[in-house]
């Protein structure tokens, strides 16, 4: 009788496990980390970086021009047929910031629009090939994701691995790691 009841056992804790779900498998992928560690992504954000600072400069040269007509217009040695010219120029350069902020801002957008998708081009296939050997279900954005807590070396290892291989793709110089961060001092009483 012994000998039918052990296989007997074996074959139904067989079905048993058989019917436990294995368990959900999450990564977690964040763009910000991605950039930060990928040699390549950093250089296709660098375009970015660029534009903005270049918009940017725009805008404060024509704020500088605009302080520097409020200061003329301040001064006690104009005439009034003067503060009326500079009055009609403060008015024009009001009107083209204006319209260089709005320029500065649908060309950021372009740009950003541009370089996300380019960065998403870069990271996806990476991406899928880590998730189908890491046999994960599902990927979460840092960035857009409802996450309230998140053991932080387990958030982030997906996205530095995808960081690795798509730099290691290349042949590319792999990228400083981030500073740790150090804990803070006890403060004593």
């Amino acid at each position: 009788m012994r000998r039918f009841l052990t296989p007997l056992i074996v074959c139904a804790s067989l079905a048993l496990s058989a019917q436990i779900p294995e368990p959900t498998r999450i990564a977690v992928f964040s763009m910000r980390d991605f950039i930060g560690n990928s040699v390549k992504a950093r250089k296709v954000y660098a375009e970015l970086e660029v534009l903005q600072k270049q918009l940017m400069d725009k805008l404060q040269a024509k704020q500088a021009e605009g302080q520097k007509l409020n200061q003329q217009l301040q001064s006690t040695s104009i005439s009034d047929e003067g503060k009326v010219q500079i009055q009609k120029q403060l008015r024009d350069l009001e009107f083209e910031f204006k319209k260089l902020q709005e320029d500065a801002q649908a060309d950021s957008q372009k740009v950003q629009q541009k370089v996300m998708k380019a960065l998403n081009d870069l990271a996806d296939p990476v991406v899928k090939a880590l998730a189908t050997e890491q046999k994960l279900q599902l990927i979460l954005s840092a960035e857009n994701s409802p996450i309230v807590w998140a053991q932080e070396n387990w958030a982030t290892a997906f996205t530095l691995e995808v960081a690795k291989r798509l730099d290691a793709a290349d042949g590319a110089a792999p990228a400083a790691k981030p500073a740790e961060k150090k804990p803070a001092p006890a403060k004593k009483p």
